[in-house]
């Protein structure tokens, strides 16, 4: 344990940390002894790291079995008035809505008057607490919305030709007439691309310079995507020959009898996989209203969430007294907790029967997901499991460290407080982990 802490301590003296906050605490999970400890008590900005807790309440209070399902229906016998139920589906794509219409026209829909899209799932908050505004553009900070299309966010692929001066031909994904792209790209020397989307819209434009005969993508966030997918299901419907002279509603809150035109939906386990291995804001913020949906089957907001899963951690022992968030992924700059409460939860996660849920939507260092390239040296048999947490001024890496034939460790990491880079800090967090790999594989 001391050689533990020694070369714990070490890292952390390196002067990158001379003006930064860090908490570390280490627990070896077979004795439940807290074989390293720093500044665990300190409230800090978990950025991802607050996707653990979402995770952790859902695998504890949503039962496996649970799907996010986007239902299509005819209001009456006519065909004629669909009706689109959404499920805030962070997984639900364009070929999604395509199957959607095929479903549609299987079932007998030849025209539709009114497509009446029922949102009154979620409360109509577009955005979380303490998410900053200027940050709208940014494909990590979506739109929340009964209707997610391609995780609400619009790619556009570039390609320039050979000769230099030429316009830049691109292709915008998803294919909708609601996004509009001015493009001034050309091709150039070298890329410097820059993309600006106008605040509140879907409109794009495009300067600067693709290097010639380069490819590139770049993505931006997408403003009511909602729109997009009423877009995407009538475009969908015409090409399938249906008459369209539809106008789009929100519904109220529908009842039976409604006849059913089809259905496309995605696993629980599977959205909690992209939200931690690839840190998908959207997922988490998804997965928090369901935890919302516990007590409340419309209009659910992010407290409606937060206070579902601060009941579920409780009865489970975890030190919730010590959690303050505002949403379920981490982008708020609200959010705050300590390393010590999250080290309890990562703990009664080890010892509950639903472990191997947790655990497998968490990315391996070397592996996949936000880790795939780090730790790649890790020694044969050695594993960690953990999430990354990012945002300015923010890094954290928190998971369950092992080493061949070693003791189970919990590692929970959070450094705050600097500038530039955070390239030093990572590099810091997995030489922690190393450390940890050595004291698992030593433990008698």
């Amino acid at each position: 344990m001391k050689k533990l802490a020694s070369a714990i301590d070490a890292t952390l003296e390196d002067k990158i940390f001379s003006h930064t906050a860090a908490a570390v605490e280490v627990t070896d999970l077979a004795s439940g002894t807290v074989v390293y400890t720093r500044n665990a008590q300190l409230l800090l900005r978990p950025a991802s790291n607050a996707k653990l807790v979402t995770s952790a309440a859902a695998v504890l209070g949503i039962d496996s079995s649970y799907r996010f399902r986007t239902r299509l229906a005819a209001a009456d016998s006519s065909l004629q008035n669909i009706i689109c139920i959404g499920s805030a589906d962070p997984l639900l794509t364009s070929k999604d809505i395509q199957k959607l219409a095929e479903s549609a026209y299987a079932n007998g829909v030849r025209r539709v008057d009114t497509l009446f899209l029922e949102e009154s799932m979620l409360d109509g908050s577009f955005y979380g607490a303490g998410w900053m505004w200027d940050d709208e553009s940014d494909p990590f900070m979506p739109y929340l919305s009964a209707f997610p299309v391609d995780g609400n966010t619009i790619t556009l692929r570039l390609k320039a030709p050979a000769q230099r001066g030429k316009p830049v031909a691109f292709t915008v994904l998803p294919s909708s007439s609601l996004i509009h792209v001015d493009n001034q790209l050309r091709s150039g020397k070298r890329t410097d691309v820059r993309i600006e989307k106008l605040p509140r819209s879907n409109t794009i434009h495009l300067r600067g310079t693709l290097a010639a005969g380069r490819r590139a993508t770049r993505r931006v966030s997408m403003w009511r995507p909602q729109d997009i997918f009423a877009d995407l299901l009538l475009d969908a419907l015409r090409a399938l020959d249906v008459q369209v002279d539809s106008v789009v509603l929100a519904s109220p809150r529908t009842s039976p009898p409604l006849l059913p035109l089809g259905e496309v939906s995605h696993a629980l386990d599977a959205v909690l996989a992209g939200m931690n291995k690839d840190s998908d804001n959207l997922s988490a913020e998804s997965v928090l209203r369901v935890l919302g949906g516990r007590e409340k089957s419309a209009g659910i907001s992010a407290k409606d969430g937060l206070r579902a899963l601060d009941k579920i951690l409780a009865r489970a022992g975890v030190k919730t007294d010590e959690i303050h968030l505002r949403d379920g992924s981490g982008i708020s700059f609200y959010n705050l907790l300590t390393a010590r409460a999250l080290s309890s939860l990562l703990a009664v996660m080890a010892r509950n029967p639903r472990f191997a849920r947790f655990s497998s939507s968490l990315s391996i260092a070397g592996k996949d997901g936000t880790l795939a390239r780090r730790m790649t040296d890790m020694e044969k048999g050695a594993f960690f499991r953990g999430k990354t947490g990012t945002v300015s001024g923010v890094s954290a890496l928190s998971g369950y460290a092992q080493a061949p034939g070693g003791r189970l460790l919990s590692v929970v990491i959070l450094m705050q407080n600097f500038q530039g880079r955070h390239r030093p800090y990572r590099d810091a967090q997995d030489d922690i982990v190393r450390h940890c790999i050595v004291y698992s594989g030593a433990a008698d």
